[in-house]
């Protein structure tokens, strides 16, 4: 269930943002830092042309002991007048569903929904994840929220 207050939060801005109409594009580098305990969190900025709703980013969480789970959201803004636009979670269990899905914010409804996607790479449930498959999940939930990796984008492993 969301808990998303913002006032920027709304069926028409999310509808735009997530289409070829926000022509969103990330700008500079992937970035990484690490933040309670050893749990790394990476971030790139993401501009679009919705004069409405400020810049947002796409931001992933890996956590070293658990490294084949990580968390993907595509956010907007910041504080409270901030939104996540949709969220990945790999390999973890909401019920009803047993493994990697997604959260589709849903403003009309006052939270979300979530439901498992068919075009997030797998990853098998191990200590270690293969060099690579961070960035091939993130970039396979860019390409579902319409956002495509600009040409100063650069990636580093976490």
């Amino acid at each position: 269930m969301s808990r998303q207050i913002s006032a920027l939060l709304t069926s028409a801005n999310l509808e735009a943002l997530l289409s070829p109409l926000a022509q969103a594009t990330t700008v500079g580098a992937f970035h990484w830092r690490v933040e309670r305990g050893s749990a790394r969190t990476g971030a790139v900025a993401v501009r679009t042309e919705l004069v409405a709703l400020p810049t947002g980013r796409l931001r992933m969480t890996v956590n070293p002991l658990a490294p084949s789970e990580p968390r993907v959201q595509y956010l907007v803004g910041t504080g409270a007048d901030g939104f996540s636009a949709r969220r990945l979670c790999v390999n973890r269990m909401h019920h009803p569903l047993t493994g990697t899905h997604k959260h589709r914010t849903e403003p009309a409804l006052g939270g979300e929904t979530a439901y498992e996607p068919l075009d997030i790479p797998q990853v098998p449930l191990a200590p270690r994840v293969a060099p690579g498959t961070y960035r091939a999940i993130l970039e396979a939930f860019a390409r579902e929220c319409f956002v495509e990796l600009g040409p100063d984008f650069s990636w580093s492993e976490p």
